[in-house]
C-alpha cells in the first residue's frame, strides 16, 4: 500500500500522481508484532526523469542564426534611439539666425544709395574751410545748455533711428557716425556719413537707414537748424546702440 506524502491518501498500487497533484508516495507496511521489529526507511517514489532531447547540428545552427538576427535587430534599434536622442537634445536652429539670413537675402535685393552721395571722406564739416555746412553750428557742442523741449526732441530722434536700424544685418562690430539737419517742416537735409567704420556691413546698414528716414516730427521753436551728429555702435559685449557723441569746439 502506498500513501501520498502530501494529503496522506492511500493507494494499493503506486500511481503516477495523487488526486492532489503530488507525485511522491511512501510505501506503508503492515504492522508485524514481533519481538524485534525492523522498520525499513521510507524511500520516496518519483516518476522517472525524461531524458533530454539531443538537438541536431541543423537545429543548433538555426538557433545560432536566430540569436545573431536578434542581436543585429537590437543593435539597429539602439542606433536609431541614440540618433533620436541626439536630435531631441540638440537645441533648435535659432529663429533669430533664420530671420537674419532672410533679412540679408532681402536687403541684398535692395539697391543701396550711392555711397559717395552720403559719405564725406574728409574731416567733419565744422573743421573744414569752404564747406557750406561748416558755417552751421553743431548742436552736439551745446547739449549742456539746450532747452528741455529740444532735449526731448533729440531723444525722440534717437529712438526713431534706433528702432528702425536693423542691427541684425551687421556682421562683427564697429562704429560709424552720420550728420544731418532738420528744416522747419521736419524734413531731414544735408545728411551724410562723416565717420566710416571698418565694417562694411555696418556702414551699409546705416546708409540704408539714412536713405529710408526722410522726415521727422516738427522741431521745437528753439531749434535753429544746427547740425546733429548721431553715432551707431555695435559690439559683442554691449550689443548695438545709437547715441549723440559730444564735441568740443576747436580753438
Amino acid at each position: 500500500m502506498y500513501k501520498c506524502t502530501e494529503c496522506q491518501a492511500e493507494y494499493n498500487d503506486c500511481p503516477d500522481f495523487c488526486d492532489c497533484g503530488n507525485d511522491t508516495f511512501e510505501e506503508v507496511y503492515e504492522e508485524v508484532y514481533e519481538e524485534e521489529y525492523y522498520e525499513e526507511p521510507v524511500r520516496p517514489v518519483r516518476r522517472p526523469v525524461k531524458p533530454k532531447r539531443v538537438l541536431s547540428p541543423e537545429e543548433i545552427e538555426e538557433m545560432e542564426e536566430e540569436a545573431a538576427d536578434k542581436k543585429k535587430a537590437m543593435i539597429t534599434m539602439g542606433i536609431f534611439l541614440l540618433i533620436a536622442l541626439v536630435v531631441i537634445c540638440l537645441p533648435p536652429y535659432p529663429k533669430k539666425k533664420i530671420d537674419q539670413v532672410k533679412e540679408k537675402a532681402a536687403v541684398a535685393k535692395v539697391k543701396l544709395p550711392d555711397v559717395n552721395s552720403y559719405w564725406d571722406n574728409t574731416l567733419p564739416a565744422a573743421f573744414r574751410k569752404g564747406d557750406p555746412d561748416s558755417q552751421l553750428p553743431l548742436l552736439n557742442e551745446n547739449f549742456s545748455s539746450i532747452s528741455t523741449d529740444l532735449r526731448s526732441y533729440l531723444v525722440l530722434i534717437g529712438e526713431e533711428f534706433s528702432s528702425q536700424w536693423n542691427a541684425n544685418l551687421v556682421d562683427g562690430s564697429g562704429e560709424c557716425k552720420i550728420q544731418f539737419t532738420i528744416n522747419k517742416d521736419g524734413i531731414i537735409e544735408n545728411k551724410k556719413m562723416i565717420a566710416k567704420s571698418r565694417n562694411e556691413s555696418l556702414d551699409n546698414s546705416v546708409l540704408l537707414l539714412l536713405s529710408q528716414i526722410t522726415n521727422l516730427n516738427l522741431p521745437p521753436a528753439d531749434y535753429k537748424g544746427e547740425r546733429i551728429i548721431l553715432a551707431f555702435k555695435i559690439d559683442e559685449k554691449s550689443g548695438s546702440k545709437v547715441y549723440y557723441p559730444q564735441y568740443k569746439r576747436r580753438k
